[in-house]
């Protein structure tokens, strides 16, 4: 409960931006999947299926750990160009990027 509560915190404290913003969505996403992750614990503690009873469950409780490397690069792909474009703005605009 506590990740979809920071879901919708996040979202209201941004007034729904966090959904337009590249970052905001990597970290909904990632959050999201994080929850999803627990689905299978909560199906085996509450009501005894889990992936050693069904191949449902074992290969859902798969693809989801299997999301979590597409989700991370996507997230690195999309630091990496808004670093890039930061980076040429700064150029643009003559300044010099770094520490001072």
């Amino acid at each position: 409960m506590s990740l979809f509560a920071w879901v919708a915190i996040y979202t209201w404290l941004t007034r729904g931006g966090a959904w337009r913003n590249p970052i905001g969505q990597t970290l909904i996403v990632k959050t999201l999947l994080i929850a999803a992750l627990f689905v299978p614990q909560i199906l085996s503690l509450f009501f005894h299926l889990n992936r050693f009873d069904s191949h449902i469950v074992a290969w859902t409780d798969v693809t989801l750990i299997g999301l979590v490397t597409p989700i991370m690069i996507w997230r690195c792909l999309v630091w990496v160009r808004l670093s890039r474009e930061d980076r040429d703005e700064d150029r643009a605009a003559g300044r010099q990027g770094g520490a001072s």
